[in-house]
Formats: structure tokens, C-alpha cells, sequence
């Protein structure tokens, strides 16, 4: 007995989760002074210590630090007010935000040692990235997942009601195949995650690197 054939369309996911491959640190200098010199030059010393710390460390080609940057020292004034609603005499700061990109994990926690001694200097955040030939690769890869994942769902349907084979007629991103939604998955595009994190007693733990990936096809099975 010959069936009719019959349209099968599912959402196949994918995801796989990686080392990080890089870090790059953001610090911010701040410091401040009763006149706009007496805030500025504890900055640029701040900035001057940075840099000594980069520069050994410091290689364009194979790192550890293989990316740094400081913005120019930015400087602002205000006038606080004491509990009793006075003004008081200005305040002046002076700022600078500093970006620091490790290719060597294993010297991160020694750095923000370094660089969080020196009054002035925080830490803001922690972004631990894969490098661009390593995340094209692997979203390649969890793409290819996603089609896996998508086939097999289609080829349960199919057994579920007696047919026997399938056959793939179109496949897309979500939303792009006509007669579907994007509303079938976690993700509707390949994304990359990565846990940003404050230190914490300088213990710091490379987040892992999450990569989804959705498709929507649609097989027909006889």
C-alpha cells in the first residue's frame, strides 16, 4: 500500500560549549584632588605604572598580551554638599579606561594581582572570548548539529507513522523558511555566550564558551 507523501518541518538545535581562549581585562584609573592637577597627575602615574606592567608582556604575535589599549585621561569637576545642604568647594577627577587582551590565560590572575595593588585602579570586568578562526570553526561545527538534530526528528516522525523515507526539500535560518516562525528554539541564530565575572580573592575561573545554533527544514516522508 503506497502513501500519500507527507510534510514533515522541525527545528533542529545545536550547542557545544568550549575553553576560552582569551581574556581581556577592562580597569578603569580614577583619582581626584582639591585642583584639576593635584587629580590629574596621580592618573597619568597610574597609566605610567600600567604600561610598565604591559610592556614586558607585550607581543602583537603570540602574547600573553597580544591586544592593549588606554583611552586619553578625561577630567571632570563637581561641587558635593555636606550633611547640612552647603555647597563645598569643587572636587576635581581625573579618569582613564584601560583594555588588556591575554592570549595566555595562565598569567591573568598574576596581572589583576599587580594591577588591582595600585590605589586608583579597579577592575571592572572579565570577557573571555574564543579566538575569530576558533569560533568560525566551531559555529561550522554546531551548525552541522543543528542539521543532524533537525533529521533525526524527522526521520522519529516519520517512523512514528509507518514511513519508511525522508527526504530533505528545504532548509533555512529560523524564520526564513516560508510557512514558519522564529519561535521554535532557545536560539534563533548561532550566538556565542560567555559568563562575564568580577574577581573575586583573584581565584578567577575562565568561563566556558557556549555556542547555539538553530534551523528550521522541512522533509517530505513516503
Amino acid at each position: 500500500m503506497s502513501h500519500e507523501a507527507l510534510d514533515i518541518t522541525v527545528v533542529g538545535h545545536g550547542a557545544a560549549t568550549y575553553p576560552p581562549e582569551q581574556c581581556t581585562l577592562s580597569l578603569t584609573v580614577r583619582t581626584d584632588g582639591r585642583t584639576a592637577e593635584s587629580a590629574s597627575e596621580p592618573a597619568q602615574q597610574l597609566v605610567r605604572e600600567l604600561t610598565r606592567l604591559v610592556e614586558p608582556l607585550y607581543s602583537s604575535d603570540g602574547g600573553p598580551i597580544d591586544r592593549w589599549s588606554v583611552d586619553q585621561v578625561r577630567h571632570s569637576r563637581n561641587r558635593p554638599f555636606n550633611h547640612d545642604g552647603e555647597q563645598l568647594p569643587y572636587v576635581y577627577q581625573a579618569e582613564a579606561s584601560v583594555e588588556v587582551q591575554f592570549s595566555q590565560l595562565d598569567l591573568v590572575d598574576a596581572f589583576v594581582y599587580a594591577a588591582s595593588a595600585l590605589e586608583g585602579v579597579s577592575i571592572d570586568h572579565f570577557d573571555w572570548a574564543l579566538t575569530e578562526s576558533s569560533r568560525i570553526s566551531h559555529t561550522l561545527a554546531v551548525r552541522e548539529i543543528a542539521v543532524r538534530d533537525a533529521v533525526a526528528k524527522a526521520e522519529a516522525y516519520a517512523s512514528s507513522l509507518g514511513r519508511t523515507s525522508v527526504h530533505a526539500v528545504a532548509i533555512a535560518d529560523p524564520g526564513l523558511l516560508p510557512g514558519t516562525t522564529d519561535h521554535g528554539g532557545p536560539d534563533a541564530s548561532p550566538r556565542m555566550f560567555a559568563a562575564k565575572s568580577a574577581p573575586a580573592g583573584f581565584a578567577l575561573k575562565p568561563e566556558n564558551i557556549t555556542i547555539t545554533s538553530s534551523v528550521h527544514a522541512r522533509f517530505t516522508a513516503s
